[in-house]
């Protein structure tokens, strides 16, 4: 900006990471007008170029909360809170037990797994890491894949160990984001004592006590078969 110019107009464009954008720019009657106005013409079509970017990473910070908030809730059999993440056709598919669809229905199998709140001796710790989550370009949808590791038990009657895969879908409504489909691909689940390489749990299947409201997606075996959950994401470099 030119030294000349007096008159003082600030725009303040987005707010990323607690840190404002600010483009000032000064104008006189002077000969200098013309350009100064290109100046903030200028400035301007860089405030648009970076409102977008600034959005999206907005948006990725809000469901990888969303998804953090699922992990904690599961942590401790806050079943019910972990339910209300979703949206109301949202669907759940942990396993090979089958599909599960509406917050009454996720509701019900979280509840058929145990009771809600934590109860001495149990435990549900489920850690979840990785995350890749992309934006759609309108900002109204997104798909997330996260890595996790749980450790399942109850005191002097249960231990295991389990990791996996998350391949989910997430949805924008009213400002809000929400799970649209959680699908939890297991990769492993041991007894505790003795460790993969001793023993492995072979992967669920639907229940006759709980039947699903739509058959599994995939049918696949778990540890030591070799399935990968397909990923949502290009090879960053590549591009394939």
């Amino acid at each position: 900006m030119s030294r000349r110019l007096t008159g003082a107009i600030l725009l303040t464009a987005a707010v990323a990471g607690g840190a404002a954008w600010i483009v000032r720019a000064q104008s006189t009657p002077a000969a200098g007008a013309a350009a100064d106005e290109q100046a903030i013409a200028a400035a301007m079509t860089r405030v648009h170029s970076i409102e977008p970017r600034v959005g999206a990473r907005e948006d990725e910070r809000a469901i990888e909360n969303l998804q953090r908030s699922y992990g904690y809730f599961v942590d401790k059999a806050m079943w019910r809170e972990a339910a209300d993440l979703f949206a109301d056709d949202g669907t759940l598919e942990i396993g090979g037990r089958g599909v599960f669809v509406g917050k009454a229905r996720v509701l019900q199998y979280y509840t058929w797994l145990a009771p809600a709140g934590l109860k001495y001796g149990m435990l549900y710790n489920h850690i979840q890491l990785q995350p890749i989550v992309t934006v759609a370009p309108d900002g109204l949808t997104a798909r997330g894949r996260w890595h996790f590791l749980a450790e399942v038990g109850e005191y002097q009657k249960s231990a295991r160990w389990g990791t996996g895969s998350y391949e989910n879908e997430y949805v924008k409504q009213n400002g809000v984001w929400k799970i649209k489909t959680l699908h939890g691909f297991f990769r492993m689940y041991t007894e505790y004592a003795d460790g993969w390489g001793k023993s492995a749990v072979p992967n669920t299947r639907p229940e006759k006590a709980l039947p699903p409201d739509r058959p599994p997606t995939v049918v696949y075996d778990t540890y030591p078969a070799t399935y990968i959950a397909p990923l949502h994401f290009t090879n960053p470099v590549t591009g394939k």
